[in-house]
């Protein structure tokens, strides 16, 4: 079976293999990565990127957004889980928490959803409650901005992978431009 293609900026990819070294291996033991070439879905991922240009996802290790693009099944069917070689119920330690190996959550509202303000920052409910606290009000802006964008693409879902370092979660946060193409932004929380 074929993993899902990831596709990433090359410089992009090398700067993500020097900051986390041992999450980028780890990555491709699940999505068949993939240089990003120019062309329109990638046009629309760097179109996200820059409105999230000065912003940096903050965990314990701050990241930036990075443009990419994923083709793929619908992330949040058993086809992609399959495609992924993760079962819906996997579980995984990051740095001592117990967390899904791989979690779909698709924007909106509902069960089951989360707005794609949550799914791009992954703050939980309590945090974003008291936004300010956590996020300063330029930052809050350019993530109001890039989750419109979003949505003003396509269906927009949040997946998030632990990757085998027990330290890193790879964050997608993308819209679904036509069937099977997916672009966006991806970062990477680091819990230690």
């Amino acid at each position: 079976m074929t993993h899902p293609r990831l596709y990433i900026v090359p410089e992009h990819r090398a700067d993500l293999l020097r900051s986390f070294e041992e999450m980028m291996p780890s990555l491709s033991q699940y999505f068949e990565l993939r240089d990003a070439t120019d062309g329109e879905a990638l046009a629309a991922a760097r179109g996200i990127a820059a409105l999230l240009a000065d912003v940096v996802h903050s965990s314990d290790t701050d990241c930036e957004y990075y443009p990419c693009v994923l083709e793929a099944d619908d992330p949040a069917s058993d086809a992609f889980f399959a495609a992924v070689g993760i079962a819906r119920d996997a579980r995984f330690s990051v740095s001592g928490w117990d967390n899904p190996k791989l979690e779909v959550v698709r924007a909106g509202d509902g069960e089951d959803r989360r707005p794609t303000f949550a799914l791009l920052t992954r703050l939980n409910e309590y945090e974003l409650e008291r936004i300010h606290e956590y996020v300063e009000e330029p930052d809050l802006s350019a993530l109001r901005g890039a989750a419109a964008g979003l949505a003003a693409i396509g269906p927009v879902v949040g997946i998030q992978l632990c990757t085998d370092d027990g330290a890193s979660k790879v964050v997608l946060t993308l819209a679904e431009r036509t069937q099977g193409v997916y672009v966006g932004v991806m970062t990477v929380r680091i819990e230690t």
